[in-house]
């Protein structure tokens, strides 16, 4: 058994309040031991309104601190699980990316992906390139002349950013490629890149007007972005 410090009691210059004597048991937690007939006198109130005792309010706290644990526990496996899921997924397109040996593969492969395992609605991919005659996938599209039309500025201006960003579904700019949807609300902009040159851009959309919001974590995004900007620049040498 341990001695009560005598150095953590008040003084005559300072005066004993609630704090002072909360300080002293938080330094001395077996002072009970010492002075167990205390605990006949201490009365804690209950959530409602009844007299507990001190054992019964320590295990209510205890519990309490468990539940706690417990549902932070839970939070982060269900993450884990989360991110496994989102890890295969990532891999099974990056290995049809990396298989694409055209740019109808290479869309294909993006469109199957977001819209079987990603609930996309949507997807088009514009690449700032010409195309061949033989490029004819319905989600591919050229906006190499944007002095040509409006259109094709504006979709080259999504790739301002080297960086994946969500918004919502901007139909004057973007519903020509979206021929066959007319309720898409959000959408996911990625551009691609190879080093500094800007090589293309993918759009996502759903019909969910929060599927893609500005709080979505982008880092997937973007790692799809770095792959696929690879692909694109190899096929396209």
């Amino acid at each position: 058994m341990s001695k009560i410090k005598s150095n953590t009691v008040a003084t005559k210059d300072e005066p004993l309040n609630a704090d002072a004597v909360a300080s002293y048991l938080r330094q001395n937690p077996d002072f009970f031991n010492q002075y167990s007939s205390l605990l006949a006198d201490i009365e804690l109130a209950h959530d409602c309104g009844q007299a507990t005792s001190l054992i019964e309010r320590q295990t209510q706290v205890m519990r309490q601190k468990i539940k706690h644990n417990a549902d932070r526990m839970s939070d982060i496996l269900t993450t884990a699980r989360r991110n496994d899921v989102q890890f295969e997924k990532t891999k099974r397109l990056v290995i049809e990316l990396a298989a694409a040996a055209n740019l109808n593969d290479l869309t294909e492969a993006l469109k199957q992906s977001f819209l079987g395992e990603f609930d996309a609605d949507a997807v088009h991919l514009a690449i700032f390139s010409g195309l061949n005659v033989t490029d004819t996938h319905p989600c591919l599209s050229s906006a190499e002349h944007p002095e040509e039309n409006t259109y094709n500025a504006e979709i080259k201006a999504l790739a301002s950013s080297k960086w994946a960003y969500c918004q919502g579904f901007k139909v004057t700019s973007m519903s020509h490629l979206f021929l066959d949807h007319s309720k898409l609300k959000s959408s996911a902009i990625v551009p691609l890149y190879l080093a500094d040159q800007p090589l293309g851009v993918l759009i996502i959309a759903s019909n969910c007007a929060d599927h893609y919001s500005d709080q979505l974590d982008t880092l997937f995004l973007n790692h799809v972005a770095a792959v696929t900007g690879r692909c694109l620049g190899r096929i396209q040498v």
